[in-house]
């Protein structure tokens, strides 16, 4: 026989993990991000990078960017991993995501459900 606070307990554990949302439907590849950022133009990557076409390692590497490049921000989204990624332009008008940790200040601040 189960104790009817166990049964609770459980289905209560249940609830929370279904009720808990997940990042790995933030976005997928193939799309872009809003610019929603409005920080200022300039900002520098940390080494040479690749620009992908969606938020998440596995996602096409579209183009590639120089640590000499200045960025601005659009806006920034969590992977799967909960690793956060920004869409950004070029000063060379280059576009894609890039993995938060080759930006010098971390990224956007501003999530892409923003916009």
């Amino acid at each position: 026989m189960i104790a009817r606070g166990m049964v609770l307990t459980t289905a209560a554990a249940t609830l929370a993990v279904v009720g808990q949302s997940s990042p790995a439907a933030a976005l997928p590849c193939g799309v872009s991000g809003p610019d929603v950022d409005q920080s200022a133009y300039g900002k520098k990557f940390t080494r040479s990078v690749s620009l992908r076409n969606g938020p998440d390692w596995q996602c096409d590497v579209t183009d590639t960017a120089t640590i000499n490049n200045s960025v601005d921000y659009h806006c920034f989204v969590y992977d799967a991993n909960w690793e956060t990624w920004t869409y950004l332009r070029t000063a060379t008008t280059k576009y894609g995501w890039v993995w938060d940790g080759y930006l010098s200040d971390g990224g956007s601040q501003i999530h892409c459900s923003n916009g």
